[in-house]
């Protein structure tokens, strides 16, 4: 057997921090952070505790590696929509199209969220070093730059207020993801897309 080079072992433990990752999402997701133990996650990922424990300090720690991953994937969704160049319509079709994408890929992570939120919230978020203020704000931010600009290219009503409709537009997915989980992606896209723009008042060309 040839030795193993250092390029090997790093793609080996990559590969098994993404078992444990994707072992946790899962267990996570159907039982509840709380509910969980690092060994419920080795059986998970098919591994001893003891590997787990070589990736990573302890629960807590694998929960704030999920959650780093999760947050930085809306912001950096909602960023790169907001910085996106052309007119405000199709800014919005690409914002929608996104948004489904992100969310069948964050499902797990969106109900993880939802039942952290109801263990203690801002608290324990706080406590694994997440400011879901600041978290939060960003991608407001970057929603916001996109709703304003439909407004002022008349792409969505003029009443609309932009802070409003980026509070209905994500309480609209999240609500979708932890209310019917793992049915709600066999709604056909064209009909999520469809209400998901006429919540934030799209107004057609012409």
């Amino acid at each position: 057997m040839a030795p193993r080079t250092s390029e090997s072992g790093d793609q080996a433990r990559r590969a098994s921090r993404a078992r444990i990752l994707d072992a946790a999402l899962a267990l996570f997701a159907e039982r509840g952070f709380a509910a969980c133990r690092v060994a419920d996650v080795a059986r998970q990922a098919g591994m001893s505790p003891g590997n787990v424990y070589w990736h990573f300090d302890s629960k807590e720690d694998i929960l704030r590696a999920l959650l780093t991953e999760g947050f930085g994937r809306l912001e950096a969704m909602t960023a790169a929509v907001a910085d996106e160049y052309g007119p405000a319509r199709r800014k919005l079709d690409i914002l929608v199209d996104r948004t489904l994408e992100l969310y069948e890929r964050n499902s797990q992570f969106t109900v993880i969220l939802g039942g952290l939120m109801g263990e203690g919230g801002r608290a324990l978020l706080r406590s694994l070093g997440f400011d879901i203020d600041e978290i939060g704000g960003r991608s407001h931010a970057n929603l916001r730059r996109v709703f304003s600009e439909a407004r002022t290219e008349a792409a969505i009503i003029a009443s609309a207020d932009p802070d409003l409709l980026v509070a209905f537009y994500l309480a609209f997915f999240n609500g979708l993801v932890i209310s019917y989980g793992g049915l709600w992606p066999t709604v056909p896209h064209d009909v999520l897309r469809d209400a998901a723009l006429r919540l934030v008042g799209y107004r057609p060309a012409g």
